[in-house]
């Protein structure tokens, strides 16, 4: 069994490290595979994913994104590198996802003051086919947001799905999914739509927390886009 990390951002959005360097963060830590989730752009995963081909990093890298929709924060995890990026209507987004080999998961669901899509929108998506997951658990917010999530997967027979939305090192992998032995981005994505990855609970640190406080204060001070 192999931990996953499902949901992390490089510096081609907010993160601190360049999409090669977070894999490489993420297989010290201790993760089989990690899914690079930049905000709005497929551009990250996609690097990640040809970075991890080309230099042998010993570690999968899922191409995903955060697609910050109408409704709110979702992720999308790929088998392979899409064609363009991701619409942010939720219905097209439910489209290309087909038409590109991804899944899509409702991220943070209920953690509030961060662009989730919130209970309502949760179930009418659920209704309308829109989620193939929920992310149940998400390590950098308070713990009590993620338990509605994990009521609302349970209530919606949808799998869940855990991660830590790192922004630096630190956060990473301390909330990974458990997969069986996955050989490539594929058998993650497959798991995750089989219900087979086992979302875990977990907390970053204050370690993880004051790196990831001065990041964004570094951020901010040198003018970055928040």
């Amino acid at each position: 069994m192999d931990r996953v990390e499902l949901h992390s951002h490089s510096s081609v959005s907010d993160g601190m490290l360049e999409p090669h360097s977070l894999l490489r963060a993420a297989r010290r830590r201790g993760c089989r595979a990690v899914a690079v989730t930049d905000h709005d752009t497929i551009r990250g995963g996609v690097m990640a994913y040809k970075a991890s081909k080309r230099l042998g990093l010993g570690v999968i890298a899922v191409p995903g994104v955060e697609v910050r929709t109408t409704w709110g924060d979702v992720l999308a995890l790929c088998t392979e590198p899409p064609n363009g990026e991701p619409p942010k209507d939720p219905v097209l987004l439910r489209e290309w996802a087909d038409a590109e080999s991804c899944i899509l998961v409702a991220a943070h669901p209920y953690h509030p003051l961060r662009h989730s899509v919130g209970g309502r929108r949760l179930l009418e998506g659920a209704r309308m086919g829109l989620w193939d997951a929920v992310e149940v658990w998400n390590s950098r917010g308070l713990p009590l947001f993620n338990i509605p999530a994990i009521r609302a997967s349970r209530l919606l027979g949808l799998p869940g799905t855990s991660g830590s939305d790192a922004h630096v090192p630190s956060e990473l992998c301390t909330s990974p999914v458990i997969v069986e032995a996955p050989e490539s981005p594929g058998d993650v994505v497959d798991a995750i739509r089989r219900g087979e990855a086992r979302p875990t609970p977990g907390l970053a640190g204050l370690r993880a927390y004051a790196e990831a406080l001065g990041w964004a204060v570094a951020r901010r001070l040198l003018g970055s886009r928040p």
